[in-house]
């Protein structure tokens, strides 16, 4: 299983890098994780905002298209056939484009689009922006050679965008990181069409050309289409489509980068300067790292604003396993516990203890200051409260400071809400008293409740 956990968090935090991403590219997966990848984006499958972080993926599947594509066109060279040269041509043409679109898809943490509908896009959305272009391209009476590179950015980047808007415009696409797939779709199409033209017709069976066109495709037609797609759907939001997003500020950068970006490559490859298509290449790849980094940003927030009122965070181990209401898990000690926590269990323990049934949705522990300042999570049962992920419901970063792997737990006992140290090394202090190893204490509304040293602080409240 992905190591969720730790991606999502390093997410939030802005740490997340190229190596957090890849990391389960050689990772063997399992026939139930090929079925759960393929099987997402329709109506049935697509999770809730507030579980779309649960059991999602790291991208894979596309590294091993690409390792299969390589195969296959080694074999058809080594054989010399010429009967083999379409297929040659056409694999080299193809194989970057998809392969890179099938990142995207993979990267689509909400998972609203099937793959079905990305091959949908790829074909219809691919041949649309193309015919777009022949249109467009009518109309370009530019003289100087400056002038007609930048015509063809302005033409082919706005054909792109076009045919995008047709599923852009769709409700699901209101995340970043759907946006980049539905651009990624379309430039993908677009890109595997015009290399098949040039390697074919316009070098005349010219391998190396076809080498060359799919080396740079990540940073190609396929990353352009897929930086407005994304700036689209993130100036769009949760609005309908119309057409004030096309001039919302965060669309126009990325339209104006994409053509400039555009034009400026195909004007250092026209001239053999490949240091200068070097460097723009790289420069997209950035820009396009980035969104990707946002539409990661984006998607957390959400998952997280959606969870505030339930104890285990967006970023915990429960929700990134899928648990639900009442469900649990072993704790490593023979001792059961409900991830989201059982009001049913807690009421039931409760009346049997003679006590009057206390509703959990009446407490809350609010952050005061620390890692969670300002957090608010409603307690429903017993909560284990650490440094470790597997082991706690409420888990803090591995840095905070005063926090033990395991600290202390707070639960329900006779109708009462209670606190217990579990051996800390640092300490749990109620209203500044510190309790001893094993000690429990009874909370009442308006209790403070302190780890470690004062940074880490909490409020009960009802």
């Amino acid at each position: 299983m992905s190591d969720n956990k730790t991606f999502f968090q390093k997410a939030e935090q802005k740490k997340l890098g190229l190596r957090d991403i890849f990391s389960d590219v050689l990772r063997r997966h399992t026939p139930k994780e090929h079925a759960r990848l393929f099987l997402a984006g329709t109506p049935l499958t697509t999770p809730a905002e507030e579980a779309m972080l649960s059991q999602w993926l790291k991208p894979y599947l596309f590294a091993r298209i690409f390792l299969a594509g390589i195969l296959l066109l080694a074999a058809g060279i080594c054989f010399g056939n010429s009967l083999f040269l379409p297929l040659i041509f056409t694999m080299g043409s193809y194989l970057v484009p998809i392969v890179v679109m099938c990142f995207f898809w993979e990267m689509n943490i909400p998972r609203n689009i099937s793959f079905a509908s990305v091959l949908l896009m790829f074909f219809i959305g691919g041949i649309l922006s193309l015919v777009i272009t022949l249109i467009l391209s009518e109309f370009d009476t530019s003289g100087s050679l400056l002038v007609h590179y930048h015509a063809v950015g302005v033409i082919e980047e706005t054909a792109k965008v076009a045919a995008a808007v047709i599923w852009l415009r769709k409700k699901e696409c209101r995340y970043i990181l759907t946006g980049m797939l539905v651009g990624a779709s379309v430039g993908a199409s677009f890109a595997a069409i015009e290399s098949a033209g040039y390697g074919i017709i316009l070098a005349n069976w010219d391998f190396g050309n076809v080498v060359m066109r799919a080396f740079f495709a990540p940073g190609g037609h396929v990353a352009w289409a897929a930086i407005t797609g994304g700036a689209l759907a993130w100036a769009k939001g949760r609005e309908p489509f119309s057409a004030k997003h096309l001039f919302h500020p965060v669309f126009l950068a990325a339209f104006a980068f994409s053509v400039f970006s555009h034009a400026w490559w195909d004007i250092f490859c026209s001239r053999g300067e490949l240091l200068g298509s070097m460097a723009v290449w790289v420069l997209i790849l950035a820009v396009l790292y980035g969104i990707l980094r946002q539409g990661l940003n984006q998607v957390v927030e959400i998952a997280v604003r959606c969870n505030e009122e339930r104890l285990t965070l967006a970023l915990n181990h429960g929700f990134l396993e899928g648990a639900v209401l009442g469900e649990r898990r072993d704790m490593g000690q023979g001792q059961g516990q409900a991830v989201f926590g059982s009001t049913a269990a807690f009421t039931a323990a409760a009346a049997g203890a003679g006590g009057c049934p206390v509703l959990a949705a009446n407490y809350r522990l609010q952050g005061v200051q620390g890692s969670f300042a300002g957090r608010r999570f409603a307690i429903k049962d017993r909560i284990r409260i650490g440094r470790d992920a597997v082991k706690n419901d409420l888990v803090f970063p591995s840095g905070a400071s005063g926090v033990s792997k395991i600290h202390c737990e707070i639960f329900f006992e006779k109708g009462r809400l209670g606190i217990r140290d579990l051996g800390s090394s640092y300490g749990t202090y109620v209203n500044q008293t510190r309790l001893n190893a094993g000690q429990a204490c009874w909370l009442n509304p308006g209790d403070r409740v302190c780890l470690g040293s004062q940074r880490e602080e909490f409020v009960i409240l009802t």
